[in-house]
């Protein structure tokens, strides 16, 4: 009966603690990034970039390294998140749209070209 209590006893501090060691630890970002290819595109001021299902990805950051590859075949890695775009017109009553966004963090270059879609 006492190896039984002291087994469990054991047991449930372990597990107690266990969590309380990860909790100190930072996360792991790379598992917070994503990977996309595609076709670089830049108007009015915005990066996206076309992958081969034609879905427009909206990016953010990373102007340095996006501007030498407009119109080509490039990978994207980066951090997915959202924002808030005003979508207002004058005189009518407030309206926002929320767009999905990739947060550049790298650039590499695939061809200087674009696949078209369904390649």
């Amino acid at each position: 009966m006492r190896k039984t209590v002291m087994l469990t006893l054991v047991l449930i501090v372990s597990a107690v603690c266990l969590p309380a060691q990860d909790a100190g630890k930072p996360s792991d970002k790379t598992s917070d990034l994503t990977t996309i290819e595609g076709c670089l595109r830049h108007s009015e001021g915005q990066y996206t970039l076309i992958d081969d299902t034609n879905t427009i990805h909206h990016l953010v950051g990373g102007a340095k390294l996006l501007t030498h590859h407009i119109g080509h075949q490039v990978e994207i890695t980066g951090k997915p998140g959202t924002r808030t775009l005003d979508t207002t017109p004058a005189g009518v009553a407030s309206a926002a749209v929320v767009q999905a966004t990739i947060e550049v963090k790298s650039v590499k270059h695939i061809a200087d070209t674009c696949k078209s879609a369904g390649e």
